[in-house]
């Protein structure tokens, strides 16, 4: 099963590398999971907000744009009408135009309505791939996504109901792929029991891939995207970093939560649940080896594989209001923090001192007030967390040692460790985040 971007089908030169990649995969039927040509749903969805305004100009002048992109990249791949998709190109494009005149007539625009509009992407994108390898040989299918993504109703953002999808899978799918060489299928779209179209959210094309292929107990599901797989920091920052080969399930959520953005890991958990690696790639440069995430509990080798740096950062110092007091609960804290909707970062804890860390921006006098009800408070702004992020770190007590000697004079607020095998984090001054990403990122490898 292999997953594509909208920049790897951005055009008839991408959509033709796209069939490059498959090719090495030809003789197991593959299935191919497409998303929508990049730029593609963030026009869909203006169109409908501009509906939902009123202005049946400016929607169908975006409709335009949007039928001229479709139409060149269907020319450029050059299949005469009576072999390409061009019919059902065309007829999905006037269907679009008529929901624009609809709405715009309804005067309504629902989040029914939203996934009708974003489902336009990925229907029409899955058409030309399906073109694009029929050009080059293949004999391919596109099947409608809508028929075996099963989803609840919470339209913009619905959630996958995996048992119907397992029979719908193997009622609709299975069939083309075993009569097929390859078959083309849309991400991120779906529908409801009652035949309501539906989309799973942004990202939600490699939630497709990886719900497929846990489907057809596929033996890998290859996400392919813009970068060569998770690195060991962010290269923006350290041009130096390079692909970290095999990361846990766990290591993936660590690397998301602090800050790396390669894969949203609550999209994989079909595949993860099912023990199917999920491969990260790179179709600008296929012969990359990319990034396998395992489930947990599969064999890595320990120690730190990557490091993450989150900005915007505010540590908040707890204490106690009377200072003879020897024990503090922390539990107050806590609850300040949950009423007002703001998630803790991370924590370091002793008996009668704390140091919590949220995002600044959620921060507000008003959760100042309540926690001074209760503690002495001391605020550190403009922080940033440092995440060293592997496997294994329980076991190798010394393996801090050389993180914290890499950043020599660079104050260190705050060290949690310990309370996790996967991770250990570091709180700078946000002015000396870069430095403390490079420096560390130096001594753990290069």
């Amino acid at each position: 099963m292999l997953k594509f971007g909208g920049t790897s089908v951005k055009d008839a030169e991408a959509m033709r590398r796209v069939v490059g990649i498959v090719q090495r995969e030809r003789g197991n039927r593959p299935v191919v999971v497409t998303s929508a040509c990049a730029g593609i749903t963030d026009m869909l969805l203006s169109t409908a907000r501009s509906c939902g305004a009123g202005d049946l100009n400016g929607a169908l002048q975006n409709v335009r744009e949007i039928r001229q992109r479709h139409l060149e990249i269907l020319h450029a791949l050059g299949l005469p009408p009576e072999r390409s998709c061009q019919e059902g190109l065309t007829t999905l494009l006037d269907e679009l135009e008529q929901l624009a005149r609809g709405v715009v007539l309804l005067g309504e625009l629902t989040p029914r309505m939203l996934d009708a509009f974003a489902s336009f992407g990925e229907r029409l994108s899955s058409l030309l791939l399906g073109d694009a390898f029929r050009a080059a040989g293949w004999d391919a299918a596109v099947a409608d996504s809508r028929q075996f993504i099963i989803t609840d109703s919470n339209f913009v953002n619905a959630s996958p109901l995996m048992p119907e999808i397992d029979a719908r899978v193997a009622e609709h799918l299975a069939p083309l792929v075993q009569h097929h060489e390859v078959v083309v299928a849309q991400g991120f779209i779906g529908c409801t029991l009652q035949g309501i179209t539906t989309t799973i959210g942004r990202g939600g094309s490699d939630h497709t891939g990886a719900l497929v292929g846990a489907a057809l107990r596929a033996t890998e599901i290859q996400i392919w995207t813009d970068v060569s797989g998770i690195l060991t920091a962010d290269p923006r920052a350290v041009p130096q970093a390079v692909v970290v080969p095999h990361v846990t399930f766990t290591e993936a959520r660590e690397l998301a939560w602090f800050g790396a953005k390669v894969i949203h890991p609550d999209t994989i958990v079909p595949a993860v649940e099912r023990a199917i690696p999920v491969v990260i790639k790179n179709s600008i440069r296929p012969n990359d080896a990319g990034t396998c995430i395992l489930p947990d509990g599969s064999s890595v080798p320990c120690g730190i594989h990557s490091i993450t740096m989150k900005r915007g950062m505010l540590s908040v110092m707890l204490g106690p209001r009377d200072p003879r007091a020897t024990s503090l609960g922390f539990q107050k804290a806590l609850e300040t923090f949950a009423a007002h909707n703001l998630t803790v970062q991370c924590a370091a804890v002793a008996e009668a001192r704390a140091i919590i860390t949220v995002e600044s921006a959620g921060f507000s006098d008003v959760i100042l007030a309540g926690l001074e009800a209760n503690y002495a408070v001391e605020l550190m702004p403009e922080m940033a967390v440092i995440g060293l992020i592997g496997a294994g770190l329980r076991n190798q007590p010394g393996i801090i040692s050389t993180p914290l000697s890499a950043l020599g004079a660079i104050p260190i607020s705050f060290v949690v460790a310990g309370s996790s095998d996967h991770i250990i984090l570091l709180g700078v001054a946000e002015h000396h985040a870069t430095e403390a990403l490079q420096q560390t990122h130096r001594a753990l490898f290069e």
